[in-house]
């Protein structure tokens, strides 16, 4: 969705990289992994990864020991001298994340039919689906690829699914920060969540009532998505996130719209580069194959 030509070079070029990850990427990678393996630990040794205040302390010491096993399996920087600054800031904005969400324990609690609070848990932790090359070996639960209609399938992983006990769902996908709300995923071309939430309704057979982005530094720490206000969810929602259930079903379905429009252009040769939205902070990610700024 960002650039057409940047999914043809990456997705059916396939060349090789010369060089290591950018550190930007380099860092996402090493944050979702030691986020996965913490709270995998946590749920391992008390029965639920749900961060709260009583567990913080010990979820503060797990994250330090997943970042210190996976140093070496992710280095942050091609250059030595630059991980251990780099490891100290990661290791203090993920823990700051946990404090955050500890010390917000009641964010995901869901509304019985009586009125009572009960806590949504974080279940699924990068649940891969679509993946049958071996790739994500262990992670993908043998969950298929999800058909978007018209002959498009999608895979993909998704960072986080906390579920209730009527089978609510909450799709999270971590991010760096400048996080979207839901009213402009198709303006921005951000659909992974929404697709994401439809995925976990298809493969998983839950009601996905919410789907976020979760920034993981900056000075907000909230998430930002939407969440169905109807499904009687409770937590530190930015609130112009709240939409009703109809209206969350909607977005979900233009988003799936979106996606069959940009698989069919693909599938029709149609590659129109989009500079201003193919690398991070615009600009061509890959000038030398797509001369698209030199024309």
């Amino acid at each position: 969705m960002s650039c057409p030509v940047r999914w043809f070079v990456e997705r059916m070029l396939r060349a090789e990289r010369l060089d290591p990850d950018a550190e930007p990427l380099a860092r996402g990678r090493l944050a979702h992994a030691a986020l996965r393996d913490t709270l995998e630990a946590l749920r391992a040794e008390t029965g639920s990864a749900r961060l709260e205040p009583a567990s913080l302390d010990r979820a503060r010491e797990l994250l330090r020991l997943a970042l210190a096993r996976r140093a070496s399996e992710i280095p942050l920087s091609p250059a030595p001298e630059r991980r251990p600054g780099s490891a100290r800031r990661l290791q203090a904005d993920l823990e700051r994340y946990l404090e955050h969400a500890a010390a917000g324990a009641r964010a995901g609690d869901i509304k019985g039919a009586n009125g009572e609070l009960a806590p949504l848990e974080p279940t699924y932790l990068e649940l891969a689906f679509g993946f049958n090359d071996g790739e994500h070996v262990g992670e993908t639960g043998g969950l298929p690829a999800l058909d978007l209609g018209d002959g498009v399938m999608l895979r993909g992983r998704i960072d986080r699914v906390d579920v209730g006990g009527r089978g609510e769902a909450v799709v999270y996908d971590y991010k760096g920060r400048g996080v979207s709300p839901g009213v402009r995923w198709s303006a921005l071309g951000e659909l992974q969540v929404a697709l994401y939430m439809r995925a976990v309704e298809a493969l998983l057979g839950l009601r996905a009532v919410g789907g976020f982005y979760q920034p993981l530094t900056g000075a907000d720490l909230r998430p930002r998505g939407v969440l169905d206000g109807e499904a009687g969810v409770e937590g530190e929602w930015v609130r112009v996130d709240e939409r009703t259930g109809a209206e969350v079903q909607a977005l979900v379905a233009e988003a799936v719209g979106s996606a069959r429009r940009a698989a069919a252009e693909a599938g029709s040769g149609e590659l129109r580069a989009r500079p201003r939205t193919c690398a991070f902070k615009g600009g061509c990610r890959y000038p030398t194959i797509c001369r698209c700024e030199r024309r």
